[in-house]
């Protein structure tokens, strides 16, 4: 059944370094027993339109403004005949509107000057006017579901590998580079395939079936705004180490919707696996504990191994809220993939099972998946020195599935 499920599940938008549909389904139940899902780094929402799909109710939060709107986007009933016709409406203004805007004035409204100057460096001038007009007619919608739509369409044609409206190559991977002098795909004519392309992959139809609704918010994994006990079923995947910049290739599609730079500068640097040093007086005893279950990581530069530490207090805090927030006997499912630094291999899952541990989840198994050549984010290592077993694990993910013991958390003591 899962097998099958999986096939429907056609993501709506790219996103780098997705959780494989499988994974979520196979850690569902399927036997007609409903659940409360969790998933507290949502990303663009598999996990959520898996549990949807199989009638339970789930829960995502993410601080990356754009995997909430394709997250929304993908869990959302759709009317798509109603859908295809408003999208021709708002076309049509825009090609309207596009004369009005000129080489000073083509920019999303309310940019600054370092967004602009971002935006000039990433879009020709015919795109930027015709992106500045849709994005004028999008932002002035009222009906919210039909909106996260229709942004999600204009960021489609951004966030592509290849052939976009941007300057840019690979920028669904999170690693755009420039190199193109005039945009490959233009942004009038891309933007109802885009509208299309949606709605084909849409698993949700309006009236077809009755299923619970899905709640996609903004929100911090480290700081969750739920109750205690409130979710029987976590599924999440933290970021890797070192490896995703998520922000890097979406703000190309967020400024559009009126972010600025600055703004989602801030927002990554205040994201799990951010790529900075823990502060002194963020020093913990548990860190260097973790530090060990990782690797040989001590002839690392000072400023990788406080990345390291960083990453280490954030999913501390992070395993902190999921034991909070399972009920007893509640599974937490942890897809994590290992890193590399410098040719140093850092193994991620040994931290997760350690933390988790830690704060008084029972490790109930690990399982080791090969990833797909297509769903490597990056390509593992390829010196001479990094050797079989260092390149033959970066091509695999790892699955830690924990369960919150029925009896009361125990009383962290930290390691020296």
């Amino acid at each position: 059944m899962a097998n099958t499920i999986s096939r429907t599940l056609r993501p709506v938008h790219p996103f780098p370094a997705r959780m494989a549909s499988s994974i979520a389904l196979q850690s569902l139940p399927q036997n007609g027993h409903k659940v409360r899902v969790l998933d507290c780094m949502a990303g663009s929402g598999t996990t959520l339109a898996a549990a949807r799909i199989l009638g339970h109710t789930a829960i995502g939060f993410d601080t990356d403004p754009l995997a909430v709107l394709i997250a929304r986007t993908w869990c959302t009933d759709i009317d798509k005949v109603n859908v295809e016709n408003k999208a021709q409406k708002i076309f049509d203004r825009a090609q309207k509107l596009y004369s009005q805007f000129s080489a000073t004035s083509a920019y999303p409204a309310g940019a600054d000057e370092e967004t602009r100057a971002f935006i000039r460096f990433w879009f020709d001038y015919t795109n930027r006017r015709q992106l500045t007009a849709l994005s004028y007619v999008i932002s002035e919608m009222r009906e919210s579901d039909l909106k996260s739509i229709l942004w999600c369409a204009l960021s489609k044609m951004i966030i592509t590998k290849r052939r976009g409206v941007s300057l840019a190559m690979d920028v669904s991977h999170s690693r755009p580079h420039r190199v193109y002098s005039k945009a490959p795909v233009n942004a009038f004519f891309q933007f109802i395939p885009a509208v299309k392309s949606i709605l084909r992959a849409s698993p949700f139809e309006k009236g077809i079936k009755s299923l619970p609704s899905v709640k996609v918010c903004k929100g911090d994994a480290r700081r969750l705004p739920l109750q205690a006990e409130s979710v029987d079923l976590v599924i999440t995947s933290p970021p890797y180490l070192n490896a995703i910049n998520y922000l890097r290739g979406h703000k190309l599609a967020l400024v559009w919707m009126g972010y600025t730079v600055r703004q989602l500068r801030d927002i990554r640097a205040r994201n799990v696996g951010t790529e900075i040093s823990a502060t002194n007086h963020q020093k913990e005893n548990f860190i260097d504990a973790t530090l060990r279950q990782m690797g040989k990581i001590d002839h690392l530069p000072s400023r990788h191994r406080g990345m390291i530490s960083q990453y280490i207090i954030d999913m501390n805090s992070v395993l902190n809220e999921i034991h909070r927030v399972l009920t007893k006997k509640g599974r937490a499912v942890i897809v994590v993939g290992d890193s590399t630094i410098r040719e140093t291999f850092i193994m991620n899952s040994k931290a997760i099972q350690y933390l988790g541990t830690r704060q008084g989840l029972k490790l109930i198994s690990i399982k080791r998946r090969k990833l797909p050549e297509n769903r490597r984010y990056l390509p593992p290592p390829s010196t001479i020195g990094s050797g079989k077993e260092l390149q033959r694990r970066m091509r695999e993910e790892i699955i830690i599935t924990f369960q919150k013991p029925a009896s009361r958390k125990p009383e962290i003591v930290s390691s020296n």
